[in-house]
């Protein structure tokens, strides 16, 4: 019997012992598990502040993010006044230059500019740490049509950096546990997400919208139309890889198949969801898969736009993790805390191999969409399965 669960990382205690969770992460970082249970520690104190803090952009705010050397959440600011509120909230102020109205504007008539998409140009968005709106660049891809694009981000002043990456990003996709593998009819397997319920009590679980996009397919916990989980994308309303997200939900109505909170680590003890949070520049998280298995890194930006190379989509995050093919839809985690679904990336996991940049869908959008409850710790663990 297989164990249907969906991953998660459990959350660092302010106790001496080292949680799952921190030992997961230490593995993951090459860290001692002492580091890794205070770095999770921080990172819990930051989201607070952060919470507290409620930034509005009109109040002279300009984005935020994890500061590792200090341990405390970092905040952009533009006026004397929100330094103050980010001192007294207890963050840390970083004056700049431009407010969110204009990081907004300036990311708007990037978008604006290409349309529906420029070769070369793998996606872009806001770098709150250098308070400007980054676009990425695929070293040595450029046409007529690239060159006359950036010629025109040129024009909209130094608020917008390009910036060269070796390659692409691709959606990468591939037991219902989190991390474990899934198949969508008879394609190439998935990575279940995080698993949740709806207001009746139905069994679902969250991933990735690349593999979920034929409406009623069958979802599979083996290759070859083995072990029939449920279905993915009912009604073909459950489904979303465009500009909107990359997001999807699987019905869970497979005989014996039962709803866990545990993640698989791949060689750690497992963790569990405790509940969820969206993802922050500079948080350390880590992401369980079915190829990659369980890698870490840090966040390096939020509401990222991204050009799949035919599908754009909007209000991704971006990591240092490795990932590959198959990991699609994996749970990533931020201590006990779920922040993502993986969407794609153009890592290798391999020495002299691409850069590594993972790409995450932040998870609250995904069981927001559908009314779904993630199913955590809490709901009581099942170990039934197929």
């Amino acid at each position: 019997m297989l164990p249907l669960t969906l991953t998660g990382i459990p959350d660092a205690t302010a106790e001496t012992e080292v949680s799952s969770a921190a030992a997961a992460l230490a593995t993951g970082l090459g860290i001692t598990p002492a580091q890794a249970r205070d770095r999770l520690a921080a990172q819990e104190a930051a989201a607070g502040v952060s919470s507290a803090l409620r930034t509005d952009p009109t109040d002279g705010f300009a984005g935020q993010w994890f500061d590792r050397a200090s341990g405390r959440l970092a905040v952009a600011v533009t006026t004397s006044a929100a330094a103050d509120r980010a001192r007294a909230a207890g963050a840390v102020p970083h004056s700049v230059a431009r407010d969110q109205a204009e990081l907004d504007r300036l990311t708007a008539a990037v978008a604006g500019l290409a349309g529906g998409g420029v070769p070369g140009i793998s996606g872009w968005g806001v770098d709150p740490v250098a308070n400007e709106v980054v676009v990425r660049h695929v070293r040595g891809a450029s046409t007529a049509g690239t060159r006359s694009f950036l010629d025109a981000l040129a024009e909209l002043g130094p608020g917008v950096q390009v910036r060269d990456t070796a390659s692409a990003p691709a959606p990468q996709a591939g037991e219902v546990r989190p991390g474990d593998p899934w198949w969508p009819g008879g394609e190439s397997n998935c990575s279940v997400g995080f698993a949740a319920t709806d207001s009746n009590g139905g069994k679902h679980f969250v991933t990735a919208g690349h593999c979920t996009d034929n409406a009623d397919q069958p979802a599979y916990g083996d290759s070859g139309g083995q072990d029939r989980i449920g279905t993915s994308n009912v009604g073909g309303t459950h489904s979303v890889n465009a500009r909107e997200g990359d997001m999807g939900a699987v019905a869970v109505t497979g005989t014996d198949w039962e709803l866990s909170a545990e993640v698989n680590t791949w060689g750690e003890e497992p963790v569990t969801v405790a509940g969820s949070a969206e993802p922050m520049v500079g948080q350390a998280v880590c992401h369980s898969g079915n190829t990659s298995k369980w890698q870490c890194g840090e966040v390096t930006a939020v509401d990222q736009t991204v050009d799949y190379g035919g599908v754009i989509v909007e209000g991704l995050a971006t990591t240092t993790a490795c990932s590959m093919g198959g990991d699609s839809g994996g749970a990533w985690l931020a201590g006990d805390l779920a922040v993502g679904l993986h969407s794609g990336g153009q890592a290798s996991c391999s020495p002299g191999g691409a850069e590594d940049q993972s790409i995450l869908q932040p998870v609250e959008e995904a069981v927001q969409k559908w009314s779904l409850t993630l199913y955590t710790g809490d709901d009581g663990l099942s170990a039934a399965g197929r």
